[in-house]
């Protein structure tokens, strides 16, 4: 993890995830399975990875959260349509799931 980033630069590597509900399923092999032992993706929180390489690969948190925000709209292209939150800026108003939970 520590060459991957020293060599792609926070810019260029991404965090991901396939994180899935492990509600109702094995998880007792550290990834959630099927009834027949087949892997059925992780559960890997997002906050986990941005832990995870700050210890493991040595990045700061602005890095971090750059490689789980920035870096992956910009590898899908969506970077210049869904905006970003820079420093300074005024926040108007925040919605979850449809329902105003902050408005100045």
């Amino acid at each position: 993890m520590r060459i991957a980033v020293a060599c792609k630069g926070a810019a260029k590597a991404c965090l991901i995830t396939d994180c899935v509900s492990a509600c109702r399923r094995d998880t007792s092999s550290g990834a959630p399975r099927l009834p027949d032992g087949t892997i059925a993706g992780s559960i890997l929180s997002m906050d986990r990875a941005v832990a995870n390489v700050q210890h493991f690969a040595g990045v700061a948190l602005e890095q971090a959260v750059e490689m789980a925000t920035r870096s992956p709209a910009r590898v899908i292209g969506c970077d210049k349509t869904k905006g970003s939150l820079d420093a300074g800026v005024n926040v108007l108003m925040t919605m979850i799931d449809g329902e105003v939970v902050f408005q100045r």
